[in-house]
């Protein structure tokens, strides 16, 4: 639409205008120069805010003539879901960016900070490079301008490709935004400290910054949080969080601001690590560009659910991370030159130092994460086929770090600023004794793993220590226990992680059709398919527990034609002290044979099976009529026996609500291969391999599950609210007693 593409360039026009303008204002310090700076961001930022409403508006009325529109919306979505798009696609992501940067600068303006000049034109700058990118990606492009091959001129697609129905979740529309609003905070971060270097003063902008180095943890933590629920909910692989790249994306940064808003405070009542805060500062908004650039460039794609595929702004998402990077660097290590260091502390057994141990430890979980996230970047780089780091990597790396954040964050509420106090050590004593004491139960209960028991003895010790300290202020009547009590949730977090993951137990079974069967400690009964109130099949399964009343279980089961899949959504059924989540597998039609072998194969991964050799090489789409709903998949399967390669081809057939099994067979031999389940999150295909002769059918359809029991999940869920709660009053707090 030219309305829209004509406002995207005047909007990078005024961002220049600006900018020039401010540099003025910083240099003579004209009002004119100011004026004119402050009208022409203002005039932009009105500009944003219209692309952003027209955008919204041609998703909610069908604009399918935009290949925005067209590509991530349908005329089946509800409201709720159309407002979801706006953020489901680069475009729309690039252009919240800028709403939520533009928002920033209205209020760095309205606060009248003395270096107003400087901060905005960095604040600007960043703004200016991702509109150059909405430039080249327009989201108001028509459909016939990207591909005149495939669309007319002038007509009008009568509807659209439609939504992920991954992405088709309440709290996807929550999400993401909250996400992004971190993500665009950092630009703060970034523009206050590059003006600390330019203008040589590395210690009022702590005092400035403050607030908004909280309003980033509270953000990025909140999004994260948000992200791993919707996970554990939607995906149905029974985990919230999988170290996924995407999700490290998010999380490197995070940690890192961890890091800088613990050196803020050390710089506030220190006065030391006025380097270390300028990099952190940069490092954290340079690691969100990063991050961007992974997920956005195609680069993660064959690693990541979550990742966009290979995009044809790679480049200009490359110009974009090494400049910011180039311009960090140089300014740092210009503008640092003269900054004369100061000694944290002489003495070993100070606040101070042991909050500098913990930002050390933070920052080497963030090195971990960052080298494991860029493997597929890295290994690339050296071999003609990149690769990825398996979650091994990161569990086994980071556990030591959760010992060490572990004791930092128990220790140093205990220790006193600048000078030691071994002896106020001992007023602790009991916390320990009840941290120890909670540790033997647990290890009666079950929590035997040295490693585990060890971050769950540490983590009860240090909750102890803090919501002492929490209760003790609130008596007081002191609003300044937003950091205890963050520390009190994270350690919430860590024994809820350690007893829904480490100690969770499994199984996998089928479900005849009307015909109660006992798993683990539940009667389960399969009582066939029904049309959820989304519109899609759900199995219904009648649950009863020893002591409960019996509930229905609906996971989700259905094939997704954006997908050309079968997706699924699990059900989680909240049982205070745990969770029972069941997640569906495949449905086993009552013709199909019984008496099979399941093997399950990740894409171009050589599996052994019996003695053959299996490796999955993707999907080959049948040609079929959408319109009619009917759907052809075939795997492609390469086997493998004494040196002979064959290729075998099993299918799935949909038409309508009905599934057709194609079978292939095994090379000289009746044994049928059959699709057993695809699962799109993971990367996987599970195959069904029959046995020779003859086999006795099934008397009835099955429903094969996985049943999995998350012990103390709550503790997980309530440790997320109470550390987000912490932050928030952190924030409230600062910003009421100490204004910027």
């Amino acid at each position: 639409m030219i309305i829209g593409i004509t406002a995207t360039a005047l909007t990078f026009i005024c961002l220049i205008i600006a900018i020039v303008s401010y540099y003025i204002n910083y240099r003579y310090h004209t009002e004119e120069s100011l004026h004119l700076a402050r009208y022409a961001f203002y005039f932009a930022a009105g500009l944003i805010f219209f692309q952003s409403a027209l955008l919204m508006w041609g998703l909610h009325t069908h604009q399918f003539q935009w290949q925005y529109v067209f590509s991530y919306s349908s005329r089946d979505l509800s409201p709720y879901y159309l407002t979801t798009t706006f953020w489901g696609g680069q475009e729309g992501t690039f252009l919240l960016w800028l709403t939520l940067g533009s928002i920033y600068g209205m209020l760095i303006i309205r606060k009248k900070f003395e270096d107003e000049a400087m901060i905005m034109s960095f604040m600007i700058l960043v703004l200016a490079f991702i509109t150059m990118i909405l430039v080249k990606k327009n989201p108001f492009t028509y459909i016939w301008d990207v591909n005149p091959g495939r669309f007319q001129a002038g007509v009008v697609p009568v509807d659209g490709n439609g939504l992920n129905p991954l992405l088709q979740d309440p709290w996807m529309i929550i999400h993401p935004p909250i996400l992004f609003t971190g993500y665009s905070s950092t630009m703060i971060l970034f523009a206050f400290a590059m003006t600390a270097l330019v203008t040589k003063n590395y210690d009022k902008w702590i005092r400035n910054v403050f607030p908004f180095g909280i309003f980033v943890v509270l953000a990025l933590g909140t999004g994260i949080i948000l992200g791993g629920y919707w996970a554990y909910t939607t995906l149905g692989w029974g985990g919230y969080w999988g170290w996924d790249p995407v999700e490290n994306s998010s999380f490197i940064p995070w940690v890192g601001s961890l890091a800088f808003l613990h050196g803020m405070i050390i710089q506030r009542r220190h006065g030391g690590l006025k380097r270390t805060n300028i990099f952190l500062a940069l490092l954290t908004f340079v690691l969100v560009l990063y991050g961007s650039f992974l997920t956005r460039s195609g680069i993660l794609s064959d690693f990541s659910v979550h990742s966009f595929s290979e995009s044809v702004l790679t480049d200009y998402l490359t110009g974009f991370v090494v400049f910011f990077i180039a311009l960090s660097v140089i300014v740092y290590l210009y503008g640092t030159r003269n900054v004369k260091g100061k000694r944290i502390s002489e003495k070993f057994f100070t606040r101070e130092t042991f909050m500098l141990f913990g930002m050390l430890a933070l920052l080497l979980s963030s090195i971990f994460t960052f080298f494991g996230t860029s493997a597929p970047l890295i290994t690339g780089i050296f071999a003609d086929k990149p690769s990825n780091v398996s979650t091994d990597y990161y569990n086994l790396l980071n556990a030591p770090v959760a010992i060490l954040i572990g004791l930092f964050i128990a220790l140093s509420p205990m220790l006193s600023w600048r000078r030691e106090n071994r002896a106020g050590l001992l007023k602790y004593r009991y916390h320990l004794a009840a941290a120890l004491g909670s540790s033997i139960i647990g290890f009666i209960l079950g929590l035997q793993k040295p490693i585990p028991l060890l971050i769950f003895t540490l983590f009860a010790f240090a909750i102890t220590v803090n919501a002492e300290i929490v209760i003790r202020m609130i008596r007081a009547r002191s609003f300044d226990f937003g950091g205890y009590l963050s520390h009190v949730g994270i350690g919430l977090m860590l024994i809820g992680i350690i007893t829904s993951s480490v100690y969770d137990t499994s199984t996998r079974t089928t479900l005849p059709l009307n015909s109660p069967k006992q798993v683990m400690d539940y009667q389960m009964n399969y009582l066939g398919f029904r049309k959820g109130s989304d519109g899609k099949d759900e199995a219904v399964i009648r649950v009863a527990g020893a002591s409960n009343n019996p509930w229905d279980a609906t996971p989700k089961f259905y094939w997704s034609e954006f997908n050309q899949a079968f997706m699924r959504n699990p059900s989680v059924h909240n049982l205070w002290v745990k969770d029972l989540y069941i997640s569906p597998i495949q449905v086993i039609p009552a013709e199909q044979q019984a008496g099979v072998s399941s093997v399950t194969l990740k894409k171009s991964e050589t599996v052994p099976f019996e003695n053959y050799k299996l490796v999955f090489d993707g999907y080959e789409m049948a040609d079929h009529n959408q319109a009619a709903g009917i759907v052809e998949v075939y795997a492609i399967i390469r086997v493998m026996q004494n040196g002979v390669t064959q290729t075998l081809k099993p299918g799935i057939k949909v038409s309508g609500q009905e599934k057709q099994i194609i079978p292939a067979y095994l090379p000289g031999t009746e044994r049928s291969v059959q699709i057993q389940n695809i699962d799109i999150d993971q990367g996987t295909i599970s195959l069904a391999v029959g046995q020779d002769g003859g086999v006795e059918t099934q008397a009835a359809e099955m429903l094969a599950v996985e049943v999995t029991e998350k012990p103390l999940i709550n503790v997980l869920w309530l440790g997320t609210i109470v550390m987000i709660f912490g932050v928030a009053t952190s924030l409230f707090n600062r910003s009421r007693l100490k204004p910027f």
